[in-house]
């Protein structure tokens, strides 16, 4: 019969250690002293089935494990959740949210801006400025830029528009400078934003002549007019007045937030479990069960023998036609087949409020008892096979636990599926 079996391969849902070995060591030989000897048809099919189920057993223990350990994410897992994201948005810079307010609320008065100066607005045909080399400063964010410019020859306003703040552009950082149309037509302007948000200063960016330059580029362009000046986001956390020179600020080293555009009314964030992360290993969960129906139906549809394999399908029915409310409530639905079906929407809301980590964690729930058959399940596949009966165990005799006999209903165990 071991030579019969396939070789031994990697398996990472195996034992990972002594103590779980000796585990499955006691369940198999405790199994094997209660259990009639069986007469088993040890086909090709039959084998390539029983490992299957085994398998499939052994991931779907993997993957409900995985749901509340905290390497592999599962409810360990957080997120943001804001009741406007228009307003403004938030994420977690770090998992460990217990310095956070369990209750966060912001009202955006008003945003974080930088300044505009709006320009001069000249008429395109005209030759306005001289030919020469122009010199003059720019100050930004007190640092102090020389600049020279130099108008080789006389050009219509519109050329030179576009050549000074494609000037300004290449030698400023921080600063955009555009040409912008006129409120009359065939008039044309300058525009420059500075890219710093914030009131530090009265003035992010202006400009002076040199003094060679009394009335000089900055005057002919109107470089200095301020349209709009630098101004502060100002906000209501938790009651509180704040300020901030950016329009995205962080708390407490863990939560970053971004304001988008201002509010009256109060926007709510909670730390809320990852929604994402939980839905993809329920449905881990999910595909792991179904598979164990898919190929147990499968098999009555292909051999005479599937009495066990129906006996399968039918205690996981009777798992789920028991545990049927609980299930619902958190989104699970089931198939006239005996599949489970997740409604998306549901199974959000039950990640949310707590709902599918009950479900996962209840000591006497649905996924508590499906765990249960399936270390049942890996212990002795076999069970799913349908045998003939030798004979049954001597009750009022102290049963040998023969290893042979162990091996075979452990569900292949010189097949290295512990």
């Amino acid at each position: 019969m071991v030579e019969s079996y396939q070789p031994k391969r990697e398996d990472k849902y195996s034992v990972n250690n002594r103590s779980e070995l000796k585990k499955v060591y006691d369940s198999i030989v405790n199994l094997s002293k209660h259990s009639p000897l069986y007469k088993i048809n040890l086909s090709k099919e039959n084998q390539d089935y029983t490992i299957d189920v085994k398998e499939l057993a052994l991931v779907l223990k993997a993957k409900i494990g995985d749901m509340s350990d905290p390497v592999n994410a599962g409810f360990h897992s957080k997120t943001v959740a804001v009741s406007n994201t228009r307003i403004l948005t938030a994420n977690l810079l770090s998992e460990e949210t217990n310095s956070l307010p369990e209750n966060i609320s912001i009202a955006v008065n008003s945003l974080a801006s930088g300044q505009t100066n709006r320009g001069k607005e000249l008429f395109h045909p005209s030759k306005g400025l001289e030919r020469g080399t122009y010199k003059f400063n720019a100050n930004v964010m007190n640092q102090i830029y020389p600049l020279t410019y130099t108008q080789q020859e006389r050009m219509e306003n519109s050329d030179t528009l576009r050549k000074m703040a494609g000037f300004l552009n290449q030698s400023l950082p921080q600063i955009t400078a555009t040409v912008e149309k006129g409120n009359k037509e065939n008039y044309s302007r300058i525009d420059i934003t500075s890219n710093f948000t914030g009131s530090i200063e009265e003035k992010t960016f202006f400009f002076t002549e040199d003094d060679n330059f009394q009335e000089g580029i900055v005057g002919y362009f109107g470089l200095n007019r301020m349209e709009k000046a630098p101004s502060n986001a100002n906000f209501v956390l938790n009651g509180i007045n704040k300020q901030t020179t950016t329009n995205s600020f962080t708390l407490e080293n863990t939560l970053q937030i971004s304001l988008h555009n201002t509010e009256e009314e109060p926007i709510n964030i909670r730390i809320v479990p990852d929604k994402n992360q939980i839905l993809s290993g329920v449905d881990s969960v999910l595909q792991a069960f179904n598979g164990l129906i898919h190929i147990a139906k499968t098999r009555t549809e292909k051999t005479k023998e599937h009495f066990g394999a129906t006996k399968l399908v039918s205690e996981l029915k009777s798992l789920e036609k028991f545990y049927r409310d609980e299930m619902e409530a958190c989104g699970f639905k089931v198939s006239d087949e005996g599949m489970l079906i997740l409604d998306d929407a549901l199974a959000t809301q039950a990640c949310e409020d707590g709902g599918m980590e009950s479900l996962f964690t209840r000591e006497n729930g649905f996924i508590a008892r499906v765990l249960n058959k399936a270390e049942a399940i890996t212990i002795n596949p076999m069970e799913y096979l349908d045998k003939t009966i030798v004979t049954y165990p001597d009750s009022e005799r102290t049963a040998y636990a023969n290893p042979y006999v162990t091996s075979m209903y452990s569900g292949l165990f010189f097949n290295s599926y512990c």
